[in-house]
């Protein structure tokens, strides 16, 4: 437990101060931003590969990161399935809307997008695709580790833990961990991943909020960047 200690410590902890000197020299131009998208994309995959790597040398079961049994399954799991599902169908739906309609897609990133992530959504074509490998990319890692490792991490301490206390604990970290989003980023991505939590703790499957975390950063690979807009306006 001494290194998953230290190795989540190091994530809550180091990626705010990382990303507090790191996005200085973005929004400076000191970084390109495929080259940003490179480094995100190796960080999270390298920061798993040493979780898994750690899970493996000590003998701990894979099945106690991807499916946490607990209470909610014998009471509400079917309930639960049911309104992922819906939840599913409903994102797909929006999704699909994004993609064909250019109102729709101004509408939701006028309401979803903040000047303090403009940097760093895509614009190009080729931008786009590389993004949606950035989501895949969040919606696998930072499961594995926020609602995986983590929630498995908690649930092992001394002493235990509600289901309820690990879902705000873990949340609220995962949501402190993008901090460079704002405060207003913070309490949504923590809000969010209180969600996620109540479809992994809820289904008992980790592949569950994989799906919808990807789902749900997918969706800026549809929407406009305002940032180019405004600079092209400028630019006539």
């Amino acid at each position: 437990m001494l290194f998953l200690t230290i190795f989540l410590l190091a994530i809550v902890a180091g990626y705010p101060i990382w990303d507090y000197f790191y996005m200085k020299k973005i929004k400076s131009g000191l970084v390109s931003k495929w080259r940003m998208y490179s480094q995100i994309m190796i960080t999270q995959w390298v920061s798993v590969f040493i979780l898994l790597g750690y899970w493996l040398l000590t003998g701990l079961s894979v099945r106690e990161l991807f499916i946490y049994e607990n209470p909610l399954m014998s009471f509400v799991s079917q309930d639960l399935l049911d309104m992922a599902m819906g939840a599913g169908a409903s994102l797909l739906i929006v999704i699909l809307a994004v993609a064909f309609s250019k109102k729709m897609r101004k509408k939701i990133s006028d309401a979803l997008t903040d000047e303090s992530i403009q940097f760093l959504l895509p614009s190009s074509i080729a931008e786009r695709l590389f993004f949606l490998m950035i989501a895949i990319t969040a919606g696998v890692c930072e499961e594995i580790i926020f609602r995986g490792a983590m929630v498995y991490y908690l649930g092992n301490l001394p002493f235990e833990l509600s289901v309820f206390a690990i879902g705000v604990i873990s949340s609220v970290l995962f949501g402190l961990v993008h901090l460079y989003q704002g405060w207003k980023g913070v309490l949504i991505t923590g809000y969010l991943g209180g969600v996620l939590f109540f479809f992994f703790a809820g289904t008992g499957y980790l592949w569950v909020p994989i799906l919808f975390h990807t789902i749900i950063d997918a969706k800026f690979v549809f929407l406009p960047n305002k940032k180019r807009t405004v600079d092209n306006n400028n630019i006539m």
